[in-house]
């Protein structure tokens, strides 16, 4: 469908639609990890793995829907369900970037956490979480590369903008699928034996590399070239991230429905920054945005409807956690205190996420490279830390921790 350069009304209602699903799905994922804080206290080192890791599948898989967006709207991508090379390798490429830095998370959250003293074997450790890492890659990639395809092209060709659709569902299903996947899949692994984890350790090596050999084309091997510096940056943040929770862990664990706000809070400010950042790659890949350093009023316009959008998202955010933590008998905050940390730690992270989403899509398209490899996978991780920060911020002028 074409796109314009000034959102409009239904723009706005695509966005709402697809945010307010996020919403849901997030804070069902925030539910499930203030039940599942018990957790914590079997695998402490657990909850700084957890940013990282959900951050890794948005990130691949929303560059994912992003490109497959820019390629319908450019005609290089036939909106049919049929199987052909350009989807093939960019679905190689995404497993290959999963599997590689599903590795690095384990390894990094076991340092992080032997530093903090939130573990004391580093070893058996890493171990555990490079499992637990790997074996919710590969299911998410299962499960999400299907979703990711059937979401772009679908709502292409129902006549929805992809950029609206895809990101925010897209990492509301990973969202949705990876702390489920990540509690149960270190359930099983603290359970098996040395000797078998060792094996394991060795067959996930060779797959690893199995699987980039198989990324032959120049396309696949463009992707991995300029999505792995950008993921490693986007590691870095994410562990931001972890670090902070790990370091308040005690005090989300004694009021547990601040735990269940974190989903929800984090990955609706990264959907809106997606939807921000895929939509300046749009523009600029049909050449109706120009890529230079001061944005016009119409990319203004843009950023004052995405705050309108966030100022109702993150309300939502606030009564809904609230509501589901209530009916659960969770520990959590008043209402009013907790729609006001919501609300004031969005806004201040949709103003950074207005500069990010514009400067990285500009730059990179300067520099030759897409922007949906850039853009949005920085977007989304400093959102992570940066979100964190401020919601852990607002708790703290709050007087609730």
């Amino acid at each position: 469908m074409p796109i314009s350069t000034r959102p409009t009304l239904r723009d706005v209602w695509e966005c709402i639609v697809a945010l307010f699903l996020c919403t849901t799905g997030d804070l069902i994922t925030g539910l499930v990890m203030g039940h599942s804080s018990s957790i914590f206290l079997l695998v402490p080192a657990l909850i700084i793995l957890i940013p990282p890791s959900a951050g890794l599948r948005g990130n691949v898989f929303s560059s994912l829907g992003s490109r497959f967006s820019s390629y319908l709207h450019t005609g290089r991508l036939p909106p049919s369900f049929k199987p052909n090379d350009l989807l093939n390798q960019n679905i190689l490429s995404a497993l290959f970037l999963l599997m590689f830095f599903g590795f690095v998370d384990g390894i990094l959250a076991s340092a992080i956490a032997y530093y903090l003293g939130i573990n004391k074997n580093f070893f058996l450790t890493a171990l555990n979480l490079v499992l637990v890492a790997e074996i919710t890659a590969f299911i998410s990639f299962s499960i999400l590369v299907p979703a990711t395809v059937f979401l772009a092209i679908g709502s292409f060709r129902w006549g929805w903008n992809p950029d609206h659709t895809t990101i925010p569902i897209v990492t509301l299903f990973g969202d949705m699928i990876t702390l489920p996947v990540l509690f149960a899949a270190t359930i099983f692994v603290v359970k098996v034996g040395f000797e078998e984890k060792t094996l394991a350790l060795i067959l996930v090596l060779i797959v690893i590399l199995l699987v980039f050999n198989s990324v032959k084309s120049d396309l696949g091997i463009r992707i991995i070239a300029e999505s792995a510096p950008i993921l490693a940056i986007c590691v870095a943040l994410d562990f931001g991230s972890g670090t902070i929770l790990g370091d308040k862990l005690e005090k989300f664990i004694a009021t547990a429905g601040l735990l269940t706000l974190v989903p929800a809070f984090l990955e609706d400010g990264g959907a809106m920054g997606g939807i921000l950042a895929a939509r300046f790659s749009s523009l600029l890949h049909l050449g109706l945005l120009e890529p230079k350093a001061k944005p016009d009023g119409d990319v203004f316009y843009t950023f004052a409807v995405m705050h309108l959008v966030a100022a109702f998202m993150f309300t939502m955010v606030g009564v809904f956690g609230y509501t589901a933590n209530v009916l659960l008998h969770i520990p959590t905050i008043s209402l009013p205190r907790m729609v006001l940390v919501t609300l004031v730690a969005g806004q201040l992270i949709m103003f950074i996420i207005d500069a990010m989403a514009y400067y990285f899509s500009i730059f990179s398209f300067r520099k030759g490279i897409d922007p949906d490899n850039v853009g949005i996978p920085i977007i989304a991780s400093f959102m992570d830390v940066a979100g964190t920060a401020c919601y852990v911020f607002a708790l703290k002028i709050l007087g609730v921790i």
